[in-house]
């Protein structure tokens, strides 16, 4: 499994859709392709910064976003407790080509913004920081 797929498959073990950041598919290509029906909410999902590193290097910052369609603040906290409680406070390692990802939470682990334009758009931002035990 190549960093890339095990960052992917880390981020899509939570019950809800992640994404690269670079790579969020737009309302219109989730209906075209089946993935939801036209009307139904394209939220909640999750998109993540794809970064990387190889053995020597420092730790680098992921930036993890919930984001959720709610007037209730609980489900998208609940969310961000979830992931904490996964990564846990020794961090999770996660293996790939060459050897392992070590993932921690980052500082601050969790902030709560809202969206100017809906005020039902409630976020989530999460901080992690990712060490890259790898040969390359």
């Amino acid at each position: 499994m190549t960093k890339d797929e095990a960052l992917f498959s880390f981020f899509n073990s939570f019950g809800i859709p992640g994404y690269p950041s670079t790579a969020v598919p737009t309302y219109e290509d989730l209906v075209a392709d089946g993935i939801i029906q036209a009307g139904e909410s394209q939220y909640p999902y999750l998109t993540y910064t794809p970064v990387f590193d190889a053995w020597g290097g420092y730790p680098v910052s992921l930036t993890v976003n919930l984001w959720y369609l709610t007037e209730d603040e609980a489900p998208p906290s609940a969310k961000a407790q979830e992931i904490s409680n996964a990564i846990g406070p020794g961090g999770i390692t996660l293996p790939c080509e060459g050897g392992y990802i070590w993932l921690n939470r980052g500082s601050p682990w969790c902030q709560s913004l809202t969206d100017n334009i809906n005020a039902n758009i409630k976020r989530r931002y999460l901080n992690v920081t990712a060490d890259f035990l790898t040969l390359n």
